[in-house]
């Protein structure tokens, strides 16, 4: 049996394995992570995906860590596998810690596959993150879709590989949620065909496209965007995206378009919200990722032999 938190960071959701999955024996948060994906893939979907989860859950499993700079590590997956790093998964993760009493001056720094992050826990119930360094990898990169639309955005690590276009005909609403779907799967598959990658090759797994913020949606001379977020498996971030956020801040930031500790404002298409600033990197920026979990459950997940679904549902 194994032991989970479930919470939701502005309507995205993440399970917290407390305890009971396999040994993945020592080293770096990076090679335990390798480890996860050769030997417990099987789990992790049964972990995550229906009929114990859902398609759009992620999954956080707490790990010791053996960096002496790190107070826990952890490894987050969804319904496809494992993630570099996950914004909206590490707000939960630390207000899961909060809940075990296992952080200290309301500080963490966690060891993740993609680097170490550091995050806060304020009066106000809200969670800082001080995400990876991201960066700008290419801007105005034109693809063309299947139907002969051309779509033209940035591609950008925000501790995941993110396109990010500003050209969408679709309005941001959740009556267009098919639509949208469709749409940022196309991107994803013309960069695919294309040959299009991040840095080294990568594959660039999260599609992000942006609509301006409605008048009274923010302060006056607030600078932001509401958002759409294709994560791989093809399901959609309920929350603002934090990698996306971040991915998002680095291009504005690139551009000139936002200063440096101005604040950023990122809105879901339910309407969660994340606040972002950024500071100088080595190679682009460091961004601090602000918003909120809420606790939703916890308890135990039996896989029973013979259940024909122990994996969650077939793709």
């Amino acid at each position: 049996m194994i032991r989970y938190t479930d919470l939701h960071t502005e309507g995205e959701p993440t399970r917290v394995i407390i305890s009971g999955f396999p040994d993945l024996g020592s080293g770096s948060i990076r090679d335990r992570c390798q480890r996860l994906q050769d030997q417990y893939s099987q789990l992790c979907s049964g972990i995550v995906r229906e009929p114990r989860g859902h398609e759009a859950m992620v999954g956080a499993l707490l790990l010791e860590s053996e960096d002496p700079d790190c107070d826990h590590g952890v490894i987050f997956f969804n319904n496809v596998g494992p993630l570099g790093m996950c914004g909206h998964g590490t707000i939960g993760v630390v207000r899961a810690l909060h809940e075990m009493g296992r952080i200290k001056d309301e500080k963490v720094t966690l060891e993740t596959p993609a680097g170490m992050v550091e995050a806060s826990l304020d009066k106000d119930g809200s969670v800082s993150v001080i995400n990876v360094e991201s960066y700008c990898y290419r801007r105005d990169v034109t693809v063309e879709l299947a139907g002969g639309q051309r779509v033209t955005g940035d591609i950008a690590w925000g501790g995941n590989w993110f396109f990010i276009s500003d050209t969408c005909d679709i309005t941001l609403k959740n009556s267009n949620l098919s639509r949208l779907i469709d749409f940022t799967i196309s991107i994803r598959t013309a960069l695919e065909e294309s040959g299009i990658t991040g840095r080294d090759g990568e594959t660039i797994d999260h599609i992000e496209v942006h609509e301006s913020l409605s008048d009274g949606d923010s302060e006056e001379g607030q600078k932001g965007v509401r958002c759409f977020v294709l994560c791989p498996g093809m399901e959609w971030d309920r929350s603002p995206c934090g990698t996306g956020t971040s991915a998002t801040v680095a291009c504005q930031a690139d551009r000139g378009l936002l200063a440096e500790g101005e604040i950023w404002l990122q809105e879901s298409l339910p309407g969660g919200r994340f606040e972002a600033t950024w500071r100088p990197g080595i190679e682009g920026i460091v961004p601090t990722i602000r918003g909120r979990a809420w606790m939703c459950s916890q308890g135990e997940l039996i896989f029973e032999d013979g259940d024909p679904f122990r994996h969650g549902f077939p793709s």
